[in-house]
């Protein structure tokens, strides 16, 4: 992704995408160094994994219950507060591996503060694009975030497990700690340079309020809860496949060594990049939202059908390409209509609520995936979670809220939320001015 094409969006975005890409090679990095050293520390499969649990259960559940913070403070202040939060844990981690102490129960505390403060963190950045880009520009904007982080997440693991090989985890765990220095940076000039109006409304309601407005908000705007609905049996199905299935599939099917699992995911990456550059908006522009995003359903179920179906590892990774297609066919349409419908001081807690709907079951399905793989195998367990996929998409088209909501145009959807559902966000008929 060019500079010039960011710059085109605005200073503001630029610099905001600029922070949050730091952040997430600094997060690669900090990951497979905190693999590395809790493996060599412990020599167990078992406590490694119970700590990734642990940490991602926290992210997940926890998210509806502080994404109001989002909402209350101003939020280029909150995030830099999270940004320096998250920097002090890193630090703590730099320093105890420089010691050489190592206690799994600290190490895990510290994962579970860093997973509670990102759970209310990127609903909160989510929030903030529109007002940073023109009217009619968020669908760009998050196309290009997509774009970005896909690259990041093709490239971030290489460039982690590069500083690890060269120096040590230790040294990997200092140079994460130097990136997320340079984010919080980013995030303060941001914050200096360019006026970004504060959240005016709401700020006296209690936490108790705020967080019941939020599951007030998603159950009554029925466009966003029939597709957190749509999104956790989803969820459900294909974060076990891609997660689960595919590595035990390559491994243990088909007796392939770890590159072509590396292959597998570079293809699906690639997809994810490509998508976000041409291919979304092209198919958008062609057959309109609704259609979009239907067809990325549909697409993402035949492609992981033929997967396993058609058994060949190359063509496997080619249909890899297509299922990253088809998530930012999804995502990228659903998220710009949550970013610009929803009232701007709701854009938090609705963006927390629907990742934690949507991905309210995964931890169930990556537990319940192996049993399933081994009662049925992998073939007729992943034709069946398919064609789930496949299923789903008739019943948005059963959903009238949906269907309306999905066929506005961008510059249609601003405001259509409160428009449409006022009951979700204003007590007992009385309307608050939007900041």
């Amino acid at each position: 992704m060019k500079i010039d094409v960011l710059m085109r969006l605005g200073p503001r975005f630029f610099l905001l995408q600029t922070g949050t890409s730091l952040g997430m090679v600094s997060g690669h990095i900090f990951r497979l160094a905190m693999a590395w050293w809790c493996l060599q520390a412990t020599h167990s499969a078992v406590a490694f994994s119970s700590l990734i649990a642990i940490s991602v259960a926290a992210e997940i559940y926890l998210k509806p219950f502080l994404s109001s913070f989002g909402d209350h403070f101003h939020r280029i202040k909150f995030i830099i507060g999270c940004q320096f939060a998250v920097l002090g844990v890193i630090a703590l981690f730099c320093l105890a591996s420089y010691l050489g102490y190592f206690n799994l129960v600290a190490i895990t505390s510290g994962l579970v503060v860093m997973s509670a403060i990102s759970s209310v963190r990127e609903p909160t950045i989510m929030g903030l694009i529109p007002d940073l880009v023109a009217e009619g520009e968020v669908t760009q904007a998050v196309s290009h975030r997509s774009t970005i982080n896909s690259l990041i997440m093709l490239i971030g693991p290489v460039i982690a497990a590069s500083f690890i090989s060269l120096f040590s985890a230790g040294v990997a765990l200092s140079i994460s700690a130097l990136f997320y220095v340079l984010s919080c940076i980013a995030f303060v000039i941001l914050f200096f340079k360019y006026d970004i109006d504060a959240i005016s409304t709401g700020e006296k309601e209690t936490w108790f309020h705020k967080t019941k407005g939020a599951f007030k908000a998603i159950y009554h705007v029925k466009s966003e809860f029939h597709i957190a609905l749509v999104s956790s049996v989803i969820n459900f199905t294909m974060f076990p496949f891609f997660s689960v299935t595919i590595p035990y599939w390559i491994s243990s099917e088909l007796k392939l060594p770890a590159s072509y699992l590396g292959a597998f995911e570079f293809s699906f990456a690639l997809g994810l990049i490509v998508s976000s550059l041409y291919i979304n908006a092209i198919v958008r522009e062609w057959v309109g939202r609704l259609n979009n995003v239907l067809f990325g359903f549909i697409l993402l179920g035949c492609s992981v059908m033929a997967i396993v179906l058609m058994g060949n590892i190359y063509i496997s990774i080619v249909l890899a390409f297509l299922c990253g297609m088809s998530f930012i066919f999804i995502n990228v349409n659903l998220s710009t209509l949550r970013s610009t419908a929803t009232p701007r001081d709701y854009r938090t807690r609705m963006s927390a609520m629907a990742g934690f709907l949507s991905s309210l079951a995964n931890p169930f399905g990556v537990s319940i995936a192996g049993w399933y793989i081994s009662l049925l195998g992998v073939v007729p367990f992943t034709v069946i979670s398919a064609a789930v996929v496949v299923f789903i998409a008739p019943v948005i088209l059963c959903s009238f809220h949906l269907r309306q909501a999905l066929s506005l145009d961008e510059g249609e959807m601003k405001g259509y939320y409160e428009k449409t559902y006022p009951a979700a966000f204003y007590k007992h008929g009385s309307r608050k001015q939007d900041a």
